[in-house]
């Protein structure tokens, strides 16, 4: 029960959050910022990758790939907590599951009361947050569309000049090099999710991975599928964004597997 509202509850205040955030066509500037979402998001990453560029001697290309880099280190932290909060469950799920089946034909209010006393015991034991699970789901969309729009109407995107990465247009959509790219970000993204498949699969129980393996194989396909079609249909400069996010994810699957809850 906790866990399905952990769920909805993120679900909503992602939804809530994104449904404020209209995007625009505008180029990011001082001038053209408007509104909370362009002020406290979009602008500052648009400027941070600004600074980049002139560091990086005036690379449009790496300057992106840079920016997803730090950001994504600089949220390390909160994926490494996930992570282990995502362990403590699996750890915990077949307590979780008896406590369930003992009350779950007792309806009574005094019965439920005690049945949601047994879990926060659990949870206490195990130091285990139901919402800590949420925040990389709560995290990962905002920072997803406040990358899209800081490279999309970053001004110098649909400069020929400032835009141009290895002789590739980086304002480019649909091109052959928009899908070169897509193949590689699909491929990599195919290797994380298995990553991370195996990695469930490995703490879960026999009863557990028939219950899950079904839901593991959709994702393992549809993420790829919509990595492809997005690094397709939008700038060549956001499939940089793409790669270097798949790669850092794979990185960080290596570096923090799942580890034992107990621990």
């Amino acid at each position: 029960m906790k866990k399905k509202l952990s769920l909805v509850l993120c679900f909503v205040l992602v939804a809530g959050l994104l449904s404020g955030c209209a995007i625009s066509s505008e180029p990011i500037t001082t001038e053209t910022a408007s509104g909370l979402w362009d002020k406290v998001f979009v602008l500052p990453l648009a400027s941070f990758i600004t600074l980049l560029y002139k560091l990086l001697s005036n690379n449009l290309g790496f300057a992106i790939i840079l920016a997803t880099a730090i950001v994504r280190l600089v949220l390390m932290p909160l994926y490494a907590k996930s992570n282990k909060s995502m362990a403590v469950m699996q750890e915990i799920q077949p307590q979780m599951q008896r406590i369930q089946k003992k009350y779950e034909n007792k309806k009574d209010q005094a019965s439920q009361v005690k049945m949601q006393q047994e879990m926060m015991e659990l949870y206490k034991k195990y130091n285990y947050n139901p919402m800590a699970g949420c925040l990389l789901p709560f995290l990962q969309m905002p920072v997803f569309l406040a990358f899209y729009q800081a490279i999309s109407r970053h001004p110098l995107i649909h400069n020929a000049a400032a835009a141009e990465f290895f002789g590739i247009n980086l304002g480019a959509t649909a091109t052959v090099p928009n899908y070169i790219l897509a193949f590689v970000v699909a491929g990599l993204t195919v290797y994380s999710q298995r990553l991370m498949n195996k990695s469930m699969a490995a703490s879960m129980n026999g009863q557990q991975n028939q219950t899950n393996n079904m839901m593991m194989k959709i994702m393992t396909y549809y993420f790829p599928f919509a990595m492809f079609s997005i690094t397709i249909g939008t700038p060549f400069a956001f499939g940089l964004y793409f790669l270097t996010g798949s790669i850092m994810t794979i990185i960080q699957s290596l570096i923090f597997k799942r580890p034992n809850a107990k621990k």
